[in-house]
């Protein structure tokens, strides 16, 4: 009976009261670790940290892999939908390279093992619990970034929801929650970013976005119309932003992205860490030779036959 009802109490509605509309709906209580946690080695024999995360990861930094990060690049990276694959791979790489972390979801205690895994000496990891389509949760993250942290120098948005279904058969909440999770997550976001960035005139915001920010194929509505959305929103974005010294860019992933390494797929699936690679030469790239998209898929796979 709650199951048959419940999709039907999540469609919006409205009353009215004299001259004013009030607008509600029901949404389940999203599972947000509101606390902080951190960790940190304060000191490890030389070559250990280094070590550690080479082994959790299965990309090795070749020895002329550029110094650790100087400058205005310290400021740390936000990585908002960190998990398993490109998240964790983003995090491993970014830290190797000296980045200050600060890793988000709804429950960021299921990232305590990797918050102590790349922990290093002179790199501070911290995860925090926030809705990225709430606005007051997104501005508070923002707050508490600059007070720990300072201005990010690098943001990534990483979230992604897709239900599979015909247009006709798709029900409201469940294009609504895509649709939030795709572009209006990616908006506040991205929004809150530039808003931090300004100041310093620098930094980078990296939009990733799939197969469906770019073609609208049967079944993938809810994803199709919020990657559409997000894919816009890094096209206004960069025009209204460069000019100000902060590189917007949308990454496009077409392709399965495989989430353990030591178990790969039968079929073409992108490395996450070589995807990682990439966020990280787009945040490097010159002022003067600046890429606005870029769409990445294995050797040997098909173009835009996935998500």
């Amino acid at each position: 009976m709650v199951s048959s009802l419940w999709p039907l109490l999540k469609v919006w509605r409205t009353i009215d009261i004299g001259p004013a509309t009030f607008v509600f709906g029901f949404r389940r209580r999203a599972y947000i670790t509101r606390g902080l946690a951190s960790a940190r080695i304060a000191a490890l024999p030389a070559g250990a940290a280094q070590q550690q995360i080479e082994a959790a990861d299965p990309v090795v930094a070749e020895s002329d892999a550029p110094a650790r990060s100087t400058g205005a690049e310290c400021g740390p990276a936000l990585i908002v939908g960190a998990g398993p694959g490109f998240g964790y791979a983003l995090a491993r790489r970014l830290a190797r390279e000296g980045f200050d972390l600060v890793l988000v979801a709804r429950n960021a205690g299921r990232l305590a093992p990797l918050v102590e895994e790349l922990a290093t000496d002179g790199v501070r990891v911290e995860s925090i619990g926030a809705d990225a389509t709430d606005e007051r949760d997104v501005s508070s993250l923002f707050s508490r970034i600059a007070a720990g942290f300072g201005i990010p120098s690098l943001v990534v948005y990483g979230l992604q929801e897709f239900g599979p279904g015909e247009t006709l058969d798709i029900t409201l909440p469940a294009f609504e929650s895509a649709w939030r999770h795709n572009c209006l997550g990616a908006f506040l976001v991205s929004q809150a970013a530039g808003r931090s960035m300004r100041p310093a005139g620098a930094g980078s915001i990296v939009l990733v976005g799939s197969t469906s920010s770019l073609i609208g194929r049967a079944g993938h509505l809810t994803l199709a119309v919020g990657k559409f959305g997000q894919r816009a929103l890094a096209q206004v974005l960069a025009r209204e932003l460069w000019p100000a010294g902060i590189h917007v860019a949308h990454l496009v992933i077409d392709a399965d992205v495989l989430e353990d390494p030591t178990r790969p797929e039968p079929h073409a699936q992108a490395d996450p860490a070589d995807i990682a690679n990439t966020v990280l030469a787009i945040h490097r790239q010159p002022k003067s030779a600046w890429s606005s998209e870029i769409d990445l898929r294995p050797w040997n796979e098909k173009f835009w036959e996935h998500c």
